[in-house]
């Protein structure tokens, strides 16, 4: 057998490895990112948010993505019927981005695995991990590079697990919790000739309204295909129909904005499924390991936070392990923890308050407060942690004020 060392092991190549791993190279870290797949594959999670705009930049990795001519995003558009919102980045808090990316998840993530790897990232494709030992000075694993069948034993001083869905820590260690939300299912593909709005607008992510079902998404991308699905409580999903295509072929033709800009469109893909992604951790971290993004939290597809909390946890645990292995110490549940879940809380709260119909009251409400607005958009383009927006500082009460106040039609304090 094999044996290689490095400073930092990364368990999975995507943004969250990607952004930990050029976090930790770009300070001088020997680091390993061990991914099961090839690139470019297949993931959900296309559009991007303002502040991932930040972190790529932070992380070094910005220039490769704009390179790559990616549809921007500068807006968010509801839909309910007759009813359109569109919340416009540009209009958020002082220092929030003004604007995103809609992204194929393959080219995406093949970019930033790449770019990561110019920043000093070994970057190794197609090694699968089959055993962890987590020892008090160091961590092994025992690795199957699934090309050669080659077995390789990698140590490390730490590790991170950014697996994505595939939460290599969490299923070994036992760290599921409860989650919050009730099970949902979705189901999406990609339709060629979609009838676009003009000039900046082409670029927004539809979010569509379906009365008594769910909603509906419709994100557009630079090569004239759009990623289009719903998503509704799992029991009215059964119901629909007897396969996905006909489940989504039936939700576009109940909701008419979906209808009307579909209506020369065709799908180009397989109907695919998704479920039961709702997920927690106890703990997102332990001796010489830490849990980052999706492997830890993830909460629902409805405000496109899954990719940015990755980069946002990835980021910081990256900073992080480097005080580390410098011979600082930190305070893991105060420094990433509980930094980390207050932003996933805040989507949280997003999210619990669209299902319950409150957040879907103010986002179609006549006249909003402006600063309500503001500080709405600064939660929708990815900025939670930001301590200045109320809404990060107490999401239930907050937008539980923004709605009465737009009910009784009078100012509220935000």
């Amino acid at each position: 057998m094999r044996h290689e060392e490095a400073e930092v092991l990364i368990i999975g190549a995507g943004p969250g490895g990607a952004l930990a791993g050029a976090t930790l190279a770009n300070r001088g870290r020997r680091v390993i990112a061990l991914e099961r797949e090839y690139f470019p594959r297949f993931v959900i999670g296309e559009s991007q948010l303002p502040r991932s705009t930040q972190l790529l930049q932070e992380a070094g990795l910005l220039d490769a993505v704009m390179g790559r001519n990616f549809m921007k995003k500068y807006a968010a558009t509801f839909k309910n019927g007759d009813q359109t919102t569109r919340y416009c980045f540009a209009d958020g808090l002082p220092g929030d981005p003004p604007m995103a990316f809609q992204t194929p998840r393959g080219p995406f993530d093949q970019v930033l695995a790449t770019a990561a790897r110019s920043r000093g990232v070994d970057v190794r494709f197609g090694h699968q991990v089959d055993a962890i030992e987590l020892h008090d000075d160091r961590v092994v694993l025992q690795v199957t590079n699934l090309e050669s069948q080659q077995k390789i034993q990698f140590t490390g001083r730490w590790l991170l697990d950014c697996s994505g869905f595939g939460r290599v820590l969490p299923k070994l260690l036992k760290l599921d919790a409860p989650p919050c939300l009730i099970p949902r299912k979705a189901c999406f593909t990609m339709f060629e000739g979609d009838i676009r709005p003009k000039g900046e607008e082409e670029g927004d992510i539809w979010i569509n309204v379906i009365p008594d079902l769910g909603w509906g998404w419709i994100i557009p991308f630079a090569d004239g295909r759009s990623s289009v699905g719903f998503l509704t409580e799992a029991g009215r999903y059964d119901a629909l129909a007897d396969n996905n295509r006909d489940r989504l072929l039936e939700m576009v033709k109940r909701e008419p904005n979906t209808a009307e800009r579909l209506r020369q469109a065709a799908p180009v893909n397989k109907v695919l499924e998704i479920q039961g992604w709702t997920r927690t951790v106890s703990s997102m971290f332990g001796q010489r390991w830490t849990v980052v993004g999706n492997a830890g939290d993830f909460i629902d597809p409805i405000f496109s936070s899954g990719v940015m909390l990755a980069m946002e946890s990835g980021t910081l645990a990256g900073k992080l392990v480097h005080r580390v292995l410098s011979g600082e110490t930190v305070d893991w549940m105060n420094e990433y923890q509980r930094v980390i879940k207050r932003a996933t809380d805040v989507f949280r709260g997003f999210a619990q308050s669209w299902y319950d119909g409150d957040l879907v009251s103010i986002v179609f409400s006549v006249d909003p407060p402006d600063h309500a607005r503001r500080s709405i958009v600064s939660v929708l383009g990815g900025n939670v942690l930001n301590q200045k927006n109320p809404l990060v500082r107490n999401t239930d009460k907050t937008l539980k004020n923004i709605l009465t106040s737009i009910e009784q039609r009078t100012p509220t304090a935000v």
